[in-house]
C-alpha cells in the first residue's frame, strides 16, 4: 500500500521576506538611534567615571544624569509622534521667537551660565539648557515652513525670497557667534544650504550664497585670536602637544592605541585625566580606543543608516505633495549628520577643535533631547505619509 504524503504550501515570505516591507525607513532610524544611544550611555559610563569620581565623588554621577537624559528624550519623542504636523507648521514663528529669546538671555551677564569662556548654557535648578540646540531646531522647524509659504519667490526672486530668509537665519548666526559657538553656526548654515538646494534655489543665487558663507568663515577665523589659534594648531597637532595641541594630540593617540579592535570596554587609558571632555566633545576618541577600527565603522554605519533613513523619509513625504514636511525632514537629517561629521572630523584631526556633541553618543542633556525630539518629528512625517493623513497636505 502506497501512502501520498500531504502537500504542504509553505508562504514564500517565511523562504524569501520582503526585505523593503521588513526594513522600512522607520524602523530603520529607530533600530540606528537606539544602537546609538546605547553606545552613547555605555561610552558615558565609560570615560566619566575617573572625572565624576573627582569631581562629584561619585563614578556614575553622570551616566546617571545622561540615562536620565535618554529617558526624557525618548518620552519626549512619544510626545512628538502623537501631535499633528500642521502643529508644527503653525507654530513654527512661536517657537523661533521662543529660541531667539533664549539666545539673548544666555549673553546677558549673571543669567547665562559662562564655561571655558562660552556663555552657552542656561541655568534651570540643578540643570543647564544650551538655548543653541533649540535654536538650530527652530530655525529649520521655520526654514521649512518659509520654503513652502515663499517657494516660487525662493525659485525665481533673490531679495523677496533669498535674502528674506537669510536675515532669520543670518540673525540666529550672530547670536551663535555672539556666546560664541562657531560649530552651531556651521552646522546650522551647511543644513539650511541643503535645504534651500533641495528647495529648488537657482545655482547662481546658491552658489553666491556659499561662497558668501566660506567668506564669512573665513573672516570669522582670521579676525578672532582664538580661533585662528585652533586652526594653526591643528595643521600640526605635535607641533606643541603639551599646550595649544594637547587635546588633539591625546585624541590621536587614543586612536592608535585603539588598532583593530580596540583595548576592551573600560581599558581606555586616554580618559584618566588624558584627554580632556573624554566624556562629551571627545568621547569619539574614548570609543575609538576601546573598540578600535571595527567598532568605529559599526558606529558610522549607524549613523549612516539613520541620515539615510531620514532622507528617504524626506522624499516620501515630497513625492505625496506633502513639502513641508519634506523640507523639516531633510534638515533635520542635515542638522544631525553634520554635527556628526564634524564631531568626528574634530576627534580624528580633519577639522579644527569645536565644543560640538557627537549626536547621542556624548554627554549633554540638551543635545540628546532635542536630537530625540527631531527623531520624533521624523516618525511623525513617515506616519502621516503612509496612513495618507486625512488633514490638509501642507504645500500643496
Amino acid at each position: 500500500m502506497k501512502f501520498a504524503l500531504p502537500r504542504v504550501s509553505i508562504p514564500r515570505h517565511w523562504v524569501v521576506p520582503n526585505w523593503e516591507a521588513e526594513f522600512t525607513p522607520a524602523r530603520l532610524l529607530m533600530l540606528s538611534a537606539g544602537m546609538l544611544a546605547c553606545i552613547g550611555v555605555i561610552m558615558v559610563a565609560s570615560a566619566s567615571m575617573g572625572v565624576a569620581e573627582a569631581t562629584f565623588g561619585h563614578p556614575f554621577y553622570f551616566f546617571v544624569r545622561h540615562l536620565l537624559y535618554v529617558l526624557l528624550g525618548v518620552s519626549s519623542a512619544i510626545v512628538v509622534v502623537n501631535i499633528p504636523m500642521h502643529f508644527w507648521q503653525r507654530f513654527s514663528w512661536h517657537l523661533l521667537v521662543f529660541a531667539f529669546v533664549l539666545l539673548v538671555l544666555v549673553l546677558i551677564p549673571h543669567i547665562g551660565k559662562r564655561i571655558n569662556g562660552s556663555a552657552r548654557w542656561l541655568g534651570v535648578g540643578p540643570f543647564t539648557i544650551q538655548p543653541s540646540e533649540i535654536g538650530k531646531f527652530a530655525v529649520v522647524l521655520f526654514m521649512a515652513g518659509y520654503l513652502v509659504r515663499r517657494q516660487e519667490e525662493v525659485r525665481t526672486t533673490y531679495v523677496r525670497g533669498f535674502l528674506r530668509a537669510m536675515m532669520i537665519v543670518g540673525t540666529a548666526i550672530a547670536l551663535f557667534l555672539s556666546e560664541p559657538d562657531f560649530g552651531a553656526s556651521l552646522v546650522l548654515m551647511t543644513a539650511v544650504l541643503g535645504m534651500l538646494f533641495l528647495a529648488g534655489a537657482p545655482m547662481i543665487q546658491f552658489g553666491g550664497l556659499v561662497s558668501a558663507v566660506v567668506a564669512g568663515g573665513i573672516a570669522a577665523i582670521v579676525f578672532e585670536p582664538y580661533r585662528l589659534r585652533r586652526v594653526m594648531s591643528f595643521t600640526d597637532p605635535w607641533d606643541d602637544q603639551y599646550g595649544s595641541d594637547y587635546q588633539l594630540s591625546q585624541s590621536l593617540i587614543a586612536f592608535g592605541r585603539g588598532d583593530w579592535f580596540g583595548v576592551g570596554l573600560g581599558h581606555s587609558v586616554q580618559k584618566l585625566f588624558y584627554l580632556p571632555e573624554a566624556h562629551t566633545d571627545f568621547v569619539f576618541a574614548v570609543y575609538a580606543e576601546e573598540f578600535g577600527l571595527v567598532g568605529v565603522l559599526f558606529l558610522m554605519s549607524m549613523f549612516w543608516i539613520l541620515i539615510n533613513s531620514g532622507l528617504r523619509i524626506g522624499r516620501a513625504a515630497e513625492q505625496t505633495g506633502r513639502f513641508f514636511e519634506a523640507y523639516l525632514a531633510y534638515g533635520i537629517s542635515f542638522l544631525i549628520i553634520m554635527q556628526a561629521v564634524i564631531n568626528i572630523g574634530v576627534n580624528t584631526g580633519f577639522f579644527p577643535t569645536k565644543g560640538l556633541t557627537l549626536p547621542m553618543v556624548s554627554y549633554g542633556g540638551s543635545s540628546l533631547i532635542v536630537v530625540f525630539t527631531m527623531l520624533g518629528l521624523l516618525l511623525r512625517i513617515d506616519m502621516e505619509t503612509r496612513q495618507g493623513f486625512k488633514g490638509k497636505a501642507h504645500g500643496r
